[in-house]
């Protein structure tokens, strides 16, 4: 089960779901798209890349997703952030401009994580 706000839960509750039979990749914005977008598409085209980082901005699971990327040692496209072994990868996030980065910060320091290499 995911950790979810008292707005999640309603949502739930609304919809007939057991909190207990969801798993974050269940509520994650990329469920069911094309792998390919989070890692060869996203290297080798910036139209895909911002795309998809605007995906991840949106996606109400941003944060779980980066931790398990991080705390899984995985590559490609996690909470918005292109990871190699687990770590930022410098050069395929280059693309990002200044207000997605402070975005993405600001985001991911909510989750109490250190947002100094994003």
């Amino acid at each position: 089960m995911i950790d979810v706000t008292s707005s999640a839960l309603s949502v739930l509750d609304e919809l007939g779901i057991d909190p207990n039979d969801v798993e974050w990749q269940d509520l994650a914005l990329c469920h069911g798209l094309d792998l390919k977008r989070f890692y060869e598409s996203y290297e080798t085209s910036e139209r895909t890349a911002k795309l998809t980082d605007q995906i991840c901005l949106s996606c109400p699971v941003m944060k779980e997703c980066l931790a398990a990327g991080i705390e899984n040692n995985e590559w490609g496209v996690w909470g918005g952030v292109y990871l190699s072994s687990g770590r930022p990868d410098d050069a395929k996030n280059q693309h990002k401009t200044p207000e997605i980065k402070k975005q993405m910060r600001e985001k991911i320091e909510s989750t109490g994580q250190s947002a100094d290499s994003y």
